[in-house]
């Protein structure tokens, strides 16, 4: 794509050191991935610098250099005067804003849907997907599970937790597209908004779930938590927020201008989209979901009260696109749900395996108190520490169990650069009987499903929480596949094999 950097003044430069001509080939942020005439974009984090790899992206082929420190631009322009480097206020504004002129505006031509919250973001962008989709508008997916057009999984290799990069999510908005997709359900995170990964997008809606503290090991605090999370909303035209939820709603309709509706679990509230009288069964919930005055009765494969307040999102989402009740009805009840969010295995030796990455103590409280309404012999619950999050969470984590399972083991997800024993001992701090008997130490995520299936016998309930996303364990600053469905499926086998040798 043929480019004048002088014609773009939302890319925020302000000098330009060579010719403001180039015709560019791809975007990257990541020296090692550079290819002959693309844009190097230097980023700068708390672990490195990307000026520091300037020569490497050159001798790649890189046509032009993008940064924030003069110094090393005007350093490097010396050593490659046939190279463009170009200074910018913000390189992370910058790879938003060129990301949007590469794939030329390819947002606009799908109706963007952002997601965010504490909990019930994944799903909440998941059952958007799925029910627009089954009312004929093909959906994508962008978040914590991977990334997926309504057709199938997008290969992608995710950089990030959640919310790509810039330049990563409107190349998969570009696939999407040309795949012949409509819209794009996708989860938006805190510090994807102040990394400005979103940076230049006007959604067409936005959802607000919930609020509780999280990711304060970034934003330090609650405010500022609250706040960054509140940007979404001054970049959206249409809102859709929990009414329920007593940490922001009130906040985000007191700022937002434009259309809004509003959900409730609660049917004396004044919330546009209510349900009530919620009765679940071994296939599913049923449920009456008030709109407007008028009540209807609602039948959908999803269990748990808090995943009815998601799918209400995902109702008041198909509202604000033109579809009416009596068309999203039908369309609830092909509804698909995420993997790992109240995902249950039933066919592992008479037992319920329960998948569902609840990683805040809000959510594993709500996560056990519907779980229990199962029938079951035992419960046996795994919780983790997070060595990449919020360290002052992990005792909560122990706090919400506590005196709510029968067997509670404690283990590691995504230890990151540190000692998982340390991370373990972290949240034992938050058990009034750390050394009780029913309470086991497992200081790796395989280790510690193993020791739940170790514990279980017929007839239990074993739940398996946190956040283990992306098929992966960060360890050391490497990717190490992960697979709970895999260990569980494994440890079953070799249990039916052992079984076979001793019989015979």
């Amino acid at each position: 794509m043929y480019i004048h950097f002088n014609h773009h003044s939302q890319l925020s430069i302000k000098r330009i050191l060579g010719t403001p001509e180039q015709d560019i080939s791809g975007i990257y942020y990541d020296s090692r991935r550079v290819t002959p005439n693309s844009v190097f974009v230097c980023m700068s984090g708390e672990n490195h610098d990307g000026h520091l790899y300037i020569k490497e992206a050159v001798e790649k082929g890189a046509g032009v250099i993008a940064g924030e420190n003069l110094e090393r631009l005007e350093e490097a322009f010396h050593q490659y005067p046939h190279v463009t480097f170009v200074l910018t206020e913000s390189a992370r504004s910058f790879l938003a804003r060129i990301s949007i002129i590469f794939y030329e505006r390819v947002h606009e031509k799908i109706k963007t849907v952002g997601v965010t919250g504490t909990n019930g973001k994944t799903t909440v962008a998941a059952y958007v997907k799925s029910l627009m989709t089954n009312l004929e508008m093909p959906s994508g997916y962008i978040g914590t599970i991977g990334m997926f057009s309504s057709k199938g999984r997008i290969e992608f290799s995710q950089t990030t937790p959640t919310t790509p990069e810039s330049i990563d999510l409107h190349s998969i908005f570009n696939q999407m597209y040309l795949q012949g997709d409509q819209l794009a359900s996708m989860e938006v995170t805190s510090v994807a908004i102040e990394q400005k990964r979103v940076e230049g997008i006007n959604f067409d809606i936005a959802i607000h779930t919930n609020l509780t503290p999280e990711h304060l090991e970034f934003h330090h605090t609650f405010e500022n938590y609250r706040n960054a999370k509140l940007k979404l909303f001054r970049q959206a035209k249409q809102a859709v927020v929990n009414m329920d939820d007593e940490g922001m709603s009130a906040e985000i309709l007191e700022i937002f201008n434009g259309p809004v509706l509003t959900y409730s679990l609660d049917k004396n509230t004044e919330a546009d989209v209510k349900a009530s009288n919620i009765k679940m069964s071994a296939t599913g919930t049923v449920f009456e979901m008030i709109v407007g005055g008028e009540s209807y009765i609602v039948r959908a494969p999803i269990f748990g009260n808090y995943n009815v307040a998601n799918l209400l999102a995902a109702v008041c989402t198909a509202l604000h696109s033109g579809f009416t009740v009596e068309e999203i009805l039908p369309a609830i009840t092909m509804l698909e749900s995420p993997e790992g969010r109240l995902e249950v295995l039933q066919e592992y030796g008479n037992r319920n395996i329960i998948l569902d990455y609840a990683h805040t103590p809000p959510a594993l409280k709500n996560l056990i108190k519907e779980v229990k309404k199962m029938p079951h012999r035992r419960l046996i619950v795994m919780i983790a520490g997070i060595g990449i999050r919020d360290w002052e969470k992990m005792p909560q984590m122990a706090q919400a169990i506590e005196g709510e399972a029968d067997e509670i083991v404690v283990s590691v997800d995504h230890p990151g650069f540190h000692d998982p024993e340390d991370i373990i001992d972290k949240v034992l701090t938050g058990f009034k009987k750390p050394r009780a008997g029913n309470i086991h130490r497992a200081p790796t995520r395989h280790e510690g499903v193993l020791a739940a299936m170790d514990l279980s016998s017929e007839k239990d309930l074993i739940v398996l929480t946190s956040g283990c996303i992306n098929g992966a364990q960060l360890v050391k600053g490497e990717r190490i596949p992960h697979s709970d469905k895999d260990i569980i499926r494994n440890y079953f086998m070799l249990e039916k094999e052992t079984r076979s040798v001793e019989y015979v």
